[in-house]
């Protein structure tokens, strides 16, 4: 797990700073040598933020080019990867309720049924709080709108609608679990999950972290400016949390609360709604969950990543992404490419 221990001073916030020894670099190089070539400055990053050196980090670059397409179908995802399609993709799971969505310039209403804008626009009106996020690529919390009809007018709310033509839902905003709030109130704090359906049917989960808001910011991701800190496998909040840059936290900025005076609610139901939904979903092994709490502290999908699920953060607050299983995942993804030598 992270060093928490570690001086600030000694955190640098971008990939490449400080050295490694002959011996690290050796024992990076005998774990990943079957694999392509890449640069230790991933290895480096994670040894400077963390103070823990381990040759199994997952560089970046190896993960997105490789590993997340080995285990997942990044083509049928382009069809899949659509929230608009949520309502039927997590059978017996709650989800944020679906106001309206537009799917190639047609509007829907929560029931999948035709409307035209104007019905859309009073759909929105009438909720207390809403959001209005692109229905595919919106990784880091870019293109979600948060609204308030108080504040808005017809007028305004469609303008926003019209900014872009790519497909968006509407959501209706989330109450979220008083615990979560407590950290950061004015953003919905969601907890990401990395499960793998390994190749005997069972399904693991390899890093969980608390993804959290900073001030007023409405959404939680670390790219988009906030921060996340680790789980441990009670729920337990590790005692430090980290920026997408590398730079520690001791305390929430905003809330000054301590992260390990917390225990996620309800957390086994947590790790069994994503591992029950794991399932559902063979064409996409490696799934990066993004689960929220309602008022009453069950488990809400947010989102599932089916391809590009960032790993900095976890790796920074949870080590090396693969752990003691890193060899063996190596081997998966790598083997074929092999054979022949």
């Amino acid at each position: 797990s992270a060093n928490c221990d570690m001086p600030q001073s000694a955190v640098f916030g971008r990939p490449g700073g400080g050295n490694l020894s002959g011996n690290q670099k050796e024992s990076v190089k005998d774990l990943f040598r079957n694999t392509p070539a890449f640069s230790f400055i991933f290895h480096r990053f994670y040894t400077m933020a963390t103070g823990i050196f381990s040759e199994k980090y997952m560089p970046d670059s190896l993960y997105y080019q490789y590993i997340d397409p080995y285990f997942n179908n990044w083509n049928m995802a382009k069809y899949l990867d659509h929230k608009g399609m949520y309502r039927n993709m997590f059978p017996g799971a709650k989800q944020p309720r679906l106001l309206a969505y537009r799917m190639n310039g047609f509007w829907y209403d929560e029931n999948g049924k035709m409307i035209d804008i104007h019905k859309a626009l009073a759909i929105i009106m009438k909720c207390k709080s809403c959001f209005i996020k692109q229905a595919v690529d919106s990784e880091g919390g870019h293109g979600v709108f948060f609204v308030n009809p108080k504040q808005h007018t017809i007028d305004s709310i469609n303008d926003l609608l019209n900014q872009t033509t790519i497909d968006i839902v509407v959501q209706e905003g989330l109450v979220q679990s008083d615990t979560l709030s407590a950290i950061n109130k004015n953003s919905v704090n969601t907890i990401r999950l990395l499960t793998l359906l390994r190749l005997d049917g069972t399904v693991k989960i390899y890093s969980v972290v608390l993804r959290m808001g900073i001030g007023d910011a409405k959404v939680d991701n670390a790219s988009s400016g906030g921060i996340t800190v680790g789980v441990e496998d009670n729920g337990r909040l590790k005692s430090c949390a980290y920026s997408a840059k590398g730079m520690r936290f001791d305390i929430h900025p905003t809330s000054n609360v301590k992260f390990d005076d917390f225990i996620i609610p309800n957390y086994e139901k947590v790790k069994q709604t994503v591992i029950e939904q794991a399932h559902n979903f063979p064409h996409f092994r490696l799934i990066s969950w993004d689960i929220a709490l309602d008022a009453d502290d069950n488990p809400i999908i947010i989102e599932a990543n089916l391809k590009y699920g960032e790993i900095d953060f976890h790796q920074l607050n949870n080590g090396p992404l693969f752990g003691d299983d890193t060899k063996e995942i190596l081997d998966e993804v790598f083997s074929s490419r092999f054979k022949s030598c």
